[in-house]
């Protein structure tokens, strides 16, 4: 409808019009303009053709003219109908675009009002069929409310069947469909209370077979599986002696018969029925978290219990009782065990927590078990490392002025607690010592690392428990044992007292056990080896300091002469041999002499060398006492400076040998530590104090050992220095008084000055044989045949107007002296036989005659040795020696035979 109400009306429609109703001036012009294209297509000739094109040309010149003017002059009207008609147009297809709108429009709803009627249709027949039910229901209420309460007067008894069959899951859905039951479709019906008060009383009952199957899979299970292996072993008669023994085997049987022995797959699929179980049965998080706490309680407690099995089972496996006593070897087997137990327990536990974690919320069930595992070893390691006492002290110490209002220990909770104690108390299988750590802490170290790794805790509990005893008790504990041991190995004359069957120093012997013992310990804990490293170092400090006071009492430096001798305590001198060792520029040239060098580089056994080499690597040392000490042996050498106790001379020896062994064994501990824990040294700095209070800082570990070890070896390079010199002083001291003038008609073949030499050489040779190597006693012989020969020439100057009698005398002195010393060499000692032949000449030849054989003799004497042999030559002649000038005559002699010579 439009504007004004009128209905609307419809165009008039153009009408086309028919053929026969067209205009016969068109058909005329069409009729006219077909005839002269025919015309001109079918005239032949060129001329009529061209009148034609001609004619035509005209025509529509013609009418062009016409329809310009006839269009010029209707202008506005033509371009007012094209206007009109644009309008018309545009109005005329909106119209039809409404029209088609409309019809869809039409469509549409007649569409929907279809779908509506068969949706009221539908809601109709359900309305009908819900009227149907709600009949039927009310029918049938009363008749369920009699069913519901059948089924749960059932309940309880049904609970208790599937209970006793470990149907856990199916007994926690009963218990969960009678609450449902109870607080809803029944919560209005009366009577019901003593039923559901059976049914709470079977769903504690359900959750306490739960919590004790889950303790049994998850520690009971991991435990007895490896004493198992363990009971294989025992014979069955010792099995029959003890309860738990048995009924373990018995378990096992009936387990293997079921095929469920320890099997990881049932175990799995139980553990996850029972955590889905509680997971239905306790409905709030507080219930929850409650039985999670008290189920880790009860894993707790079944761990100390399992602990005292363990230990209990492996005392029979061992056959240790009161009168056989275990040992360390029995105590690491127990924490092998135990280490492998717990490692079971925890994969059991790794899994239990994934389950409750997903099911109950609870992420800290495997941390839980850790810190019970770290509490029972604890308990453990405490009772087997005998510290206890200590706590228990601690603990009275600390409840001393406490006073107990309550007493809890027949209470339910503290039962528990007070079952492990009386469990604990029997947990021992060795005997309690600090010292037992040393096999145990290697495993308690892996203990530690794979806790941190469980627990993401560092350092755990246990860690810190051992840090606590490591550094508090146990290294206080060592300190203290090694002072005392050590104080007992040096303790008055144990440091010197010589052992009668070895050439090692007990005290030696025993400070060496020492540093075994916390070599040991450093390779045991070594996570404390820089503790026990610096005990290492205290030791070998005080054992030094110890052996420099041993040496100093024997070696004193001057004799104190306001100190009055006395009979019953003898005083000590000081003794050449000493004083060239303490005296550091005489040392450090003798050790630089090729015959120290080659003592050194070969300590057991000599090399072969010929009598010409010996003498040869002597020749410099020979040259250099003779110029120290011919002129003081001649002139104020006496007996009380030199060493006449054989006894001082074995342990200077004995003191070599064991300083020496005991510096190569102890290089041998430090290079037998593991490279961890030299590692772990080398970055440790320490100060180390001295005897004389010299400080040494900032020092690695390893270098602070190696400094007290040279230090040793430079107390054992001076004894070995002071047996060389020594016996060298001796035979200056025996052989100086030979060049003074003597009676020579004694009938005794030599002199009683070599018979005391060789008794001196016996007794020292028969006192170090057995003590030194053969290579360092080779040291101390070797060269005294060249040195007393080269004294015989050296002393000739100084010797008087010789008789032939005293020549031949001088000649058997020197063949008395290299035949004692060739008893003790084994060799000829070829340089004695250049000293006699050197008095030989004397017999031979007088001055003269010596000068005429110099050429022949010059390649066995040096220029001053033959100098000494005219000298004493011409003052043993009668008549030269009292011309004037006739010794400078025939030096000069001698000396131009010399330098023609060369």
């Amino acid at each position: 409808m439009n504007g004004n109400g009128t209905a609307p009306v419809a165009a008039a429609r153009r009408q086309r019009p028919m053929p026969t109703e067209r205009s016969p001036v068109t058909s005329n012009e069409t009729g006219l303009l077909i005839n002269v294209i025919r015309s001109l297509t079918s005239s032949v000739s060129e001329d009529q053709r061209e009148v034609e094109k001609s004619r035509l040309e005209k025509g529509y010149k013609e009418s062009g003219v016409l329809i310009d003017r006839l269009v010029k002059n209707h202008q506005q009207d033509v371009e007012k109908c094209l206007v009109s008609f644009r309008d018309v147009s545009s109005k005329i297809s909106n119209c039809r675009e409404r029209i088609h709108n409309v019809r869809n429009a039409l469509h549409t709803v007649k569409s929907l009002l279809e779908l509506r009627r068969d949706d009221l249709k539908k809601l109709w027949h359900e309305n009908a069929q819900q009227k149907s039910v709600c009949e039927i229901m009310a029918k049938l209420k009363l008749l369920s409310i009699r069913s519901f309460r059948e089924e749960l007067r059932e309940a309880p008894s049904k609970i208790e069947n599937l209970i006793s069959k470990e149907q856990y899951q199916q007994a926690a859905d009963t218990v969960t469909e009678s609450r449902e039951l109870i607080n809803g479709r029944l919560s209005r019906v009366e009577g019901l209370s003593h039923l559901s008060a059976e049914i709470e009383r079977f769903t504690k009952i359900l959750i306490d077979r739960i919590n004790d199957s889950l303790v049994n899979m998850l520690v009971v299970d991991p435990f007895e599986k490896h004493l198992l292996h363990i009971l294989r072993t025992i014979p069955e008669h010792r099995i029959n002696q003890n309860s738990y023994c048995l009924s373990l085997l018995t378990k096992s049987r009936n387990n293997s018969g079921s095929g469920s022995s320890f099997n990881s797959a049932t175990a799995k699929s139980r553990i996850v029925s029972s955590v889905g179980a509680l997971s239905t049965i306790l409905r709030t998080s507080e219930e929850r978290n409650w039985d999670v706490d008290r189920l880790m309680m009860l894993g707790k407690n079944m761990i100390d219990k399992m602990i005292v099995n363990t230990v209990q089972v492996m005392k029979i496996g061992a056959n240790i009782d009161e009168s056989n006593e275990g040992d360390t070897t029995h105590l690491k087997q127990l924490m092998q065990l135990l280490s492998a137990q717990f490692d079971s327990a925890s994969q059991q536990h790794a899994e239990f927590g994934v389950l409750v974690e997903k099911k109950l919320g609870r992420i800290d069930v495997l941390t839980s078990f850790w810190r019970s595992a770290q509490s029972a070893i604890e308990v453990v390691v405490s009772e087997h490392l005998d510290i206890n006492p200590l706590l228990e002290k601690q603990n009275v110490l600390g409840t001393v002025n406490r006073k107990q209002l309550f007493r809890f220990e027949n209470t339910a909770c503290a039962a528990p607690n007070t079952n492990s104690s009386s469990h604990q108390a029997k947990a021992l299988i060795c005997k309690p010592s600090a010292y037992n750590i040393k096999v145990i802490f290697p495993i308690l170290s892996r203990m530690m690392e794979t806790t941190e790794k469980n627990i993401n805790d560092s350092p755990c509990e246990l860690r810190r428990f051992m840090h606590s005893f490591v550094m508090r008790v146990f290294v206080e504990r060592v300190k203290g044992e090694l002072a005392s041991r050590i104080e007992g190995a040096l303790r008055g004359g144990e440091a010197v007292r010589i052992s009668t069957n070895k050439k090692i120093l007990p005290s030696c012997e025993k400070v060496l056990s020492l540093c075994k013992d916390i070599h040991d310990l450093i390779i045991s804990i070594d996570l404390y080896a820089d503790r026990f490293a610096a005990l290492w170092i205290l030791v070998l400090t005080d054992y030094f300091k110890n052996m420099t006071d041993v040496y100093e009492k024997m070696t004193p430096k001057t004799s104190d002469p306001s100190v009055p001798s006395s009979d019953t305590i003898p005083t000590r001198c000081q003794k050449i041999s000493a004083a060239w060792t303490a005296d550091d520029d005489i040392s450090r040239l003798l050790m630089s002499l090729p015959n120290w060098h080659t003592a050194s580089i070969s300590p057991m056994t000599p090399a072969a060398e010929s009598e010409h080499d010996v003498g040869e690597r002597n020749k410099r040392e020979s040259e250099i006492l003779i110029g120290n000490l011919g002129t003081q042996a001649q002139n104020s050498l006496n007996e009380s400076n030199l060493i006449m106790d054989m006894n001082d001379i074995k342990m200077f020896a004995s003191l070599h040998e064991s300083l020496r062994w005991f510096s190569e064994e102890i290089r041998e501990l430090v290079h037998s530590l593991p490279a961890n824990v030299k590692m772990m040294l080398d970055t440790c700095m320490v100060q180390v104090q001295l005897k004389d209070g010299q400080m040494i800082d900032n020092n690695s570990v390893p270098s602070a050992i190696e400094d007290c070890v040279r230090r040793l070896e430079s107390i054992a390079d001076s004894c070995l220095l002071l047996l060389h010199i020594e016996i060298r002083v001796h035979c200056f001291f025996h052989l100086a008084p030979l060049a003074k003038y003597r009676n020579t008609s004694s009938h005794n073949e030599v002199d009683p000055e070599v018979v005391a030499l060789g008794k001196d050489l016996h007794q020292f040779h028969d006192n170090l044989k057995d003590v030194l190597s053969p290579s360092k006693l080779a040291y101390v012989f070797d060269g005294l045949g060249h040195l007393c020969a080269s004294l015989f020439i050296h002393y000739s100057q100084f010797m008087p107007r010789l008789t032939e009698a005293a020549k031949k005398r001088v000649c058997r002195n020197v063949w008395g002296v290299q035949q004692r010393l060739s008893r003790i060499t084994n060799r000829r000692e070829l340089d004695l036989d250049r000293a006699r032949a050197f008095f030989d000449l004397l017999l031979d030849n007088t001055p003269d005659g010596i000068l005429a054989i110099v050429p022949e003799k010059r390649s066995l004497f040096t220029a001053t040795e033959l100098n000494y042999l005219l000298a004493l030559s011409v003052r043993s002649d009668k008549t030269l020696s009292n011309q004037p000038g006739a010794l400078e005559k025939r030096q000069m002699i001698l000396n131009s035979i010399l330098n023609q010579k060369k």
